[in-house]
């Protein structure tokens, strides 16, 4: 079965400290590139990020995760850390394989601290979520089942579960590789379909705007019609309606590996197994106006952060990223404040060797200040976790404590 796939494998899954957005942070990653079989080609691989003293985790990850509270510091800073994963992913005869693409858009958000260009989920041949597929394998595939939104859970679903522990990540990441390896087993369409290069993919979507075809988008398990109308990079402004009948314009980000089909996906059988009206939503899409008011909430913090630049600070932000970061210092030449401030911390939190005595008095008083403002905050999530905790829950009790020790010890 498995002599259909063909390149090579990177499995990656990405262990979060944050919710995803402009701000999320990561405790690492687990990597495994495999050939075309499935077969190990590296060691099973924990690349940790240290976390920087002016950021604190969500403690509700901590948790989730039982991440080590005493590693937190260790690793090697961003910088590193995403030049290090770029060399991974830059081969166009990869895939990568995840679980929930949502999380591994931090990659993004660490670009973006680092003035890196966000486009390392386009360097690979392609990146394939099994989150993604397993939800379109719930709806549309051979077996019956409902896709959980957690590894674990869906690995208990199919019967793949062996007793691996939140807290032993290269177990998990085996785990997500057991899970591929169904998804190709029983739904090889449905894979297959979602393993597409991304050029493909990108291709197929100028099409349909080209020949103003309509398309069914898989948000979760939420399905939409979508007008697609322009592209930009990986940015897909589309009209959408969903089954409530909700018209939108907003900007779906493709970096979130969405699955998006022709209509012929939806078969009458399966539009009655979804009770979705399509001629009602078709009819709405058709008839409704592009000059609809654009969502802007709905654009991606890496695309609303560009908007915010002009040309020279456009410069200014490419040429950061490829100097040597002994050669950057305070009140390099730009206007922008925004950029001056992502600079000072871009430095301190990766190269603390070059600043000066009277740059690291300022970022010790600018961490103070933001550990006083955010450890409330966090205390508070974890008691609250706590107060949710079962009854002689002593091992969940022990993993809060230690939670709360190290913001305390802050």
């Amino acid at each position: 079965m498995l002599n259909r796939l063909d390149g090579q494998y990177l499995f990656v899954l990405p262990l979060p400290l944050t919710a995803p957005g402009k701000n999320a942070r990561l405790y690492g990653v687990v990597l495994c590139r495999t050939d075309a079989n499935l077969n190990p080609l590296s060691e099973y691989e924990i690349l940790r990020c240290k976390l920087p003293y002016n950021a604190l985790p969500s403690p509700a990850y901590l948790y989730t995760l039982d991440l080590n509270v005493d590693l937190l510091r260790d690793g090697i800073c961003e910088s590193k850390f995403i030049n290090c994963l770029k060399s991974h992913f830059d081969n166009k005869n990869l895939t990568v394989v995840t679980f929930s693409a949502r999380h591994l858009q931090a990659l993004n958000a660490i670009s973006l601290r680092c003035f890196l260009v966000p486009d390392i989920l386009q360097k690979p041949k392609s990146v394939f979520d099994v989150k993604t597929a397993l939800n379109v394998a719930s709806i549309f595939g051979t077996q019956s089942f409902t896709a959980q939104s957690d590894l674990i859970a869906n690995a208990k679903i199919l019967e793949l579960y062996e007793n691996e522990k939140a807290n032993d990540h290269i177990a998990r990441l085996k785990l997500l590789i057991k899970l591929f390896k169904k998804l190709i087993t029983d739904n090889y369409k449905i894979a297959a379909y979602l393993l597409r290069p991304t050029a493909d993919k990108i291709n197929f979507i100028r099409k349909s705007i080209s020949t103003r075809d309509c398309l069914a988008l898989l948000d979760n398990t939420e399905i939409k019609i979508i007008k697609p109308i322009k592209l930009q990079n990986t940015l897909l402004y589309a009209l959408t309606c969903n089954n409530e009948e909700e018209l939108k314009y907003e900007a779906i980000d493709l970096d979130l590996m969405y699955m998006i089909a022709p209509l012929s996906i939806l078969t009458p059988d399966r539009l009655q197994k979804l009770h979705f009206n399509l001629s009602n939503t078709l009819s709405i899409l058709k008839s409704s106006s592009e000059d609809l008011i654009f969502n802007t909430d709905t654009l991606p913090y890496k695309d609303k952060f560009f908007m915010n630049l002009n040309a020279a600070d456009m410069a200014f932000y490419e040429s950061i990223g490829k100097k040597d970061p002994h050669s950057l210092y305070p009140n390099m030449e730009t206007d922008s404040q925004v950029l001056s401030n992502h600079l000072f911390l871009y430095r301190c939190e990766n190269f603390q060797g070059t600043l000066t005595d009277q740059e690291l008095n300022k970022y010790y008083e600018y961490c103070v200040k933001k550990m006083h403002k955010d450890l409330p905050v966090f205390l508070k999530e974890a008691k609250m976790l706590a107060n949710n905790l079962e009854e002689n829950d002593e091992a969940g009790l022990k993993r809060i404590r230690n939670i709360i020790r190290f913001a305390e010890e802050l």
